[in-house]
């Protein structure tokens, strides 16, 4: 498989000078035409208004086929009715049970996964459990680990991992581990390298952040990097080769470090930090940039606050993290940490790079309408690698990345969302959007170009989003005091 090289460094040289639809739901007792005469049209697309509907409707009829389910059960042997009226009342159960049937039948995996987060957000665990079992009939492999099967799709992947969540959260298991999860620090990598060779996810968010750093640190003798999620340390090799075409100004990252990560690297051969230091120095030298790696083992405020005492504090830092390759408990958890950091160290600039459903200003949502976001996105995320990896195949690009990746996140996500906790909403106090300059958007822009044509770039105040089909997946937003 032939794939394109890109560079390490911004793709252009850092410059000197300074529809709405009027279909009507079924119903079995009568259909009613539209305004011009024709029925309505199955494959058209529906309105918001009309998925609405059908996900309503969808509830009322799995409600009242649960009812009479359990009524049935009740009602054995009860001498209390007739003949005929047992006869009777059978014949209409049987009748409201077929109508529901049927409809589950026709129904999309879409549409029973957003009823059946509605089921588990109303603890009903009975129409949860309906539509969880007709999801093992639609899927193939659903309820087993290794459901990869060859008659399933890509809609049908993301259907396994949203029910696998939906499964967990409605069971209470929402504090176990996801072994995929538990593997990442080991398996994740070869999946982290795809993506950042095969598509502009990673490109992307590394290159625009990287040029609003090197904009802001522009006049100043040295940059600092505080880094609250330093992985692998590649986004700074890009930085680096920046700052050497530039004067060779000296470069210190420090990379925070929490007990989340010592976890991470006891699991890793080797330890991901130490790696990413002996490597980042090594590159350093061959581009002959001073450069320095230091750790920040964060365990409480006092760390930050005697970091901040010894000169690290104020003017001469940027706060930069990256979320996206987080779960969704370890997102929450970094989404604190770096509000307490930047409150304590006031940064010259903080750079965040997060997908879309996760950003740190999003209001906290209930958890169906969470659910239907983090549907969409994923499902456009998924798209639009299948646009980048047509050429590979799924088993050697496409199904890695979301074994490794997607799927672990999406679970941990529908398991572990609480609408009433975490970072989300939060605003960073004391600190405004920075407009993003015309050449780091053409940048970004030139960027997206050279990929499907389905991504774009959309722009807001202080925030530039890598979009697939006018929907943002990830966004850079930049932030200085005010």
């Amino acid at each position: 498989m032939e794939t394109m090289s890109y560079p390490c460094s911004p793709l252009i040289p850092f410059p000197t000078q300074h529809e709405e639809s009027s279909c009507l739901l079924w119903s079995p007792q009568v259909v009613i035409p539209l305004e011009n005469g024709n029925m309505c049209d199955g494959d058209a697309d529906p309105s918001p208004d009309q998925q609405q509907q059908d996900h309503e409707f969808m509830d009322i009829m799995i409600q009242e086929a649960s009812r009479l389910l359990l009524q049935d059960d009740l009602s054995d042997g009860d001498p209390s009715l007739s003949g005929f009226d047992q006869k009777l009342e059978g014949q209409e159960n049987g009748s409201l049970l077929a109508v529901q049937e049927e409809f589950m039948e026709e129904s999309s995996l879409n549409d029973l996964l957003v009823t059946g987060a509605r089921a588990v957000e109303a603890q009903d665990s009975i129409r949860a459990s309906t539509i969880l079992s007709r999801l093992d009939d639609l899927v193939p492999g659903v309820p087993c680990r290794s459901f990869h099967h060859a008659a399933a799709s890509s809609s049908d992947h993301l259907a396994c991992y949203f029910a696998r969540g939906l499964r967990s959260r409605i069971s209470g298991a929402r504090s176990e581990c996801h072994p995929a999860a538990a593997a990442a620090p080991e398996n994740r990598m070869p999946a982290y390298r795809m993506l950042q060779e095969l598509s502009p996810l990673i490109k992307f968010a590394h290159f625009t952040a990287n040029q609003a750093i090197l904009e802001a640190t522009a006049d100043d003798p040295g940059v600092h990097v505080v880094d609250h999620n330093v992985g692998e340390g590649v986004q700074w090799a890009s930085l680096m080769s920046d700052l050497a075409r530039h004067g060779g100004k000296p470069f210190h990252l420090t990379a925070v470090v929490t007990a989340d990560d010592d976890a991470d690297s006891a699991a890793a051969a080797g330890g991901s930090h130490p790696a990413a230091a002996r490597w980042l120095s090594e590159f350093a030298g061959s581009l002959n940039l001073p450069f320095r790696y230091s750790s920040l083992h964060l365990r409480s405020e006092e760390d930050l606050r005697g970091f901040a005492t010894s000169g690290n504090g104020g003017g001469s830092v940027t706060v930069s993290c990256d979320t996206t390759d987080k779960s969704y408990s370890s997102l929450i958890r970094l989404q604190m940490q770096l509000l307490g950091s930047v409150k304590i160290l006031r940064p010259k600039l903080v750079i965040l790079i997060e997908q879309e459903p996760f950003r740190i200003d999003r209001g906290l949502a209930p958890f169906a309408e969470f659910f239907c976001e983090v549907q969409q996105h994923f499902a456009a995320m998924l798209e639009s690698l299948e646009s980048c990896f047509r050429d590979g195949g799924y088993g050697a690009c496409l199904g890695p990345v979301e074994k490794e990746t997607l799927g672990p996140m999406i679970e941990d996500a529908v398991r572990q969302y609480e609408p009433l906790a975490g970072g989300a909403g939060a605003e960073l106090e004391g600190f405004r959007a920075c407009e993003l300059s015309s050449f780091n958007v053409a940048q970004g822009k030139m960027l997206a170009g050279l990929f499907s044509r389905g991504f774009g770039v959309a722009q807001e105040e202080g925030r530039l989003a890598l979009c697939w089909n006018s929907r943002p997946l990830t966004s850079v937003s930049v932030w200085s005091p005010v």
